[in-house]
């Protein structure tokens, strides 16, 4: 049996679980990730598994796989770079690992929403400037405090759950519209329950998707969404960029119906474009896709990388893989 992962410095690396191969005698090997489709092709030769982080799998390349391989592991929460069709149409398993940095992503959105409550860029960017002039000087938008504030939570998943945790324990009050989970569950939480997207829209103070990017999701916070949110809304987003629309929400930001936006993801990255709206926005603050880094969550995902793509090789169906069914 044979392991192969597509791997560039910096992504996650399964080398440190290379005994754990051994001991199932699986043969493992390393190749870059920045490859053209017929290096990509050669080195799948023989393949049992294959583990990528960056390097996609679309369709022309799933059709011409080679027959050995049963499962493509993708290095993180999100599959997109893998087509899952093209490969249940094979019989080949597609993995992610989805439950790795619940923690981190959690809290990086509770950061936003704290650091933007109380204006931490603006006071810091302040300071910095040598503007202070005299004990206490306040300057640009209102603060608020915390358990006055309705948070508003489009999903109520893992990292939601961990979101709402935190901010019901400072005294807010969270809603949530979430239309696969039941009153009774959400309520079980200490969360209120929505039964439209309008009515979270409506009552909340701070706004955050927490679901995955479909085509329903798409675009799920556009002009139309803001238009129904409250004036001074702050918007977050940790989880994929395109549940945002960035055009909706530069020109809520700039007539005041939106206060503060806070942005770990983009709809276009990496976002380096020094000249866009959102880079001068001293309401805004960015980071750059990291919501999900800590050392423990980086050494988890590559346990779990490393599991799922064992089990793929050995022809068992890892608890992860999102496309089960075809092997049923």
């Amino acid at each position: 049996m044979k392991i192969v992962q597509f791997h560039n410095p910096g992504s996650p690396d399964l080398a440190p679980h290379k005994s754990m191969f051994d001991e199932n005698d699986i043969e493992f090997v390393q190749y870059p990730e920045f490859l053209s489709m017929e290096e990509q092709l050669k080195y799948c030769e023989g393949a049992d598994a294959i583990a990528t982080s960056i390097l996609k799998f679309p369709r022309e390349v799933i059709e011409r796989l080679p027959d050995s391989v049963k499962c493509i592991v993708r290095t993180a929460m999100g599959y997109e770079i893998v087509d899952v069709e093209a490969c249940s149409e094979r019989g080949i398993l597609v993995c992610n690992v989805p439950d790795y940095a619940m923690e981190e992503v959690a809290m990086h959105q509770v950061a936003l929403i704290m650091a933007l409550c109380r204006k931490l860029k603006h006071y810091d960017l302040f300071v910095h400037s040598g503007e202070w002039t005299r004990q206490s000087m306040i300057h640009g938008y209102e603060c608020r405090r915390i358990s006055s504030l309705t948070i508003g939570l489009l999903g109520l998943g893992r990292i939601a759950r961990n979101v709402a945790k935190a901010m019901l324990a400072m005294g807010a009050t969270v809603c949530t519209y979430d239309p696969y989970l039941s009153r009774e569950t959400v309520e079980a939480l200490g969360v209120k329950f929505c039964e439209t997207k309008d009515e979270l829209l409506a009552q909340s103070d701070v706004i955050s998707a927490n679901i995955p990017l479909t085509d329903e999701s798409f675009h799920i916070i556009d002009s139309d969404a803001i238009s129904k949110m409250k004036d001074g809304v702050i918007v977050v987003n940790t989880g994929r960029g395109a549940l945002v629309d960035t055009d909706a929400l530069v020109a809520g930001l700039q007539s005041g119906k939106i206060k503060a936006a806070g942005l770990d993801v983009h709809e276009t990255e990496p976002f380096s474009d020094v000249n866009h709206p959102l880079m001068k926005m001293e309401n805004v603050i960015l980071t750059n896709h990291v919501a999900f880094q800590s050392t423990e969550a980086a050494r988890e995902l590559e346990y779990k990388s490393a599991l799922y793509a064992m089990q793929g090789a050995m022809g068992e169906v890892p608890v992860s893989a999102v496309n089960k069914q075809c092997r049923q």
